[in-house]
């Protein structure tokens, strides 16, 4: 009996050994001067409408991305240089479908945070080149919000924060609720899945002239005898479940698989006589979207 006793006390102690997981930090440790390539898929399915009308409008963009690393501050923030080739995009509007497709490399100097958040696209903290519903865009990197603190498969955290418009009016906020789901290879090398479930409200106006101080381009200039928009409001909200496998090695982003949702309404402020054919009023946007970011 004392042998059986202690041979089922070596085995549940085994047991207990085995099955304990050690909390571990998961956060991007960029270090300057690597260079990581990525492929590159993003499918949206929207309904924009305006006066009345709702025209379907699809999208399917496929291209190839290098990240490489400037420099990195002293709070793990990395100064990146994002590089899109051979990109090819597929739209069809209202039954309309045209393709084009560029090798002239178009590229984007982006800041991203330890965990993930993008800081800055080209200078700008306002990120107004992306596209409606998926935050990352500008450049093509999308990664989920990593932890603050040491944490372990099933662990679960959450984050809120604003992103301040510096060319108007209003900010935009974000909720997260993220969770460490298991620890997986991607092409042998050992990586922490990390989801994160990123809700979006959008509440801004947009000064025109303001834009090309923060490195944006006016959507709409003025033509002939017009005085054009002056500005535009857009309100909303944005629904996105990003998975990002993280290497666990080299601290960067492995892959990523993003869906999302997009409703919003964008509102075109007009000055006294100006005018653009097709676009006033209020422009809806609504419907899906997926992004894929995979090891090249």
């Amino acid at each position: 009996m004392r042998r059986l006793a202690a041979l089922l006390f070596l085995v549940v102690s085994g047991c207990g050994s085995i099955g304990s997981v050690q909390a571990h930090s998961i956060s991007l440790a960029y270090k300057a001067g690597d260079t990581y390539k990525y492929t590159l898929h993003a499918v949206l399915d929207y309904t924009i409408g305006a006066e009345g009308f709702s025209v379907p409008f699809n999208l399917d963009m496929t291209g190839k991305e290098t990240i490489t690393v400037k420099s990195v501050d002293s709070s793990g923030t990395a100064d990146l240089t994002i590089s899109l080739t051979d990109i090819s995009v597929k739209t069809t509007t209202n039954g309309t479908t045209n393709t084009t497709t560029t090798t002239t490399p178009t590229s984007v100097e982006m800041k991203v945070a330890s965990d993930g958040r993008i800081v800055s696209v080209n200078g700008s903290t306002f990120t107004n080149g992306s596209l409606p519903g998926l935050s990352g865009t500008e450049g093509g990197l999308i990664t989920a919000i990593l932890p603050d603190k040491p944490v372990k498969p099933g662990d679960t955290w959450t984050k809120d924060y604003d992103q301040a418009n510096p060319m108007g009016k209003g900010s935009i906020h974000v909720t997260t609720k993220s969770k460490y789901l298991r620890d997986e290879q991607v092409k042998n090398v050992n990586t922490s899945v990390v989801q994160s479930n990123i809700a979006t409200t959008i509440d801004i106006t947009i000064d025109m002239s303001a834009m090309g101080g923060q490195g944006g381009t006016p959507l709409f200039p003025s033509t002939g005898g017009a005085s054009g928009v002056q500005g535009l409001s857009m309100k909303g909200t944005t629904t996105s479940d990003v998975t990002s496998w993280i290497d666990s090695g080299a601290r960067r982003v492995a892959k990523t698989h993003s869906t999302g949702k997009v409703d919003a309404t964008m509102t075109l402020n007009m000055t006294a006589g100006g005018t653009t054919p097709g676009l006033t009023g209020p422009i809806t946007f609504k419907g899906t979207q997926t992004m894929d970011m995979n090891p090249a």
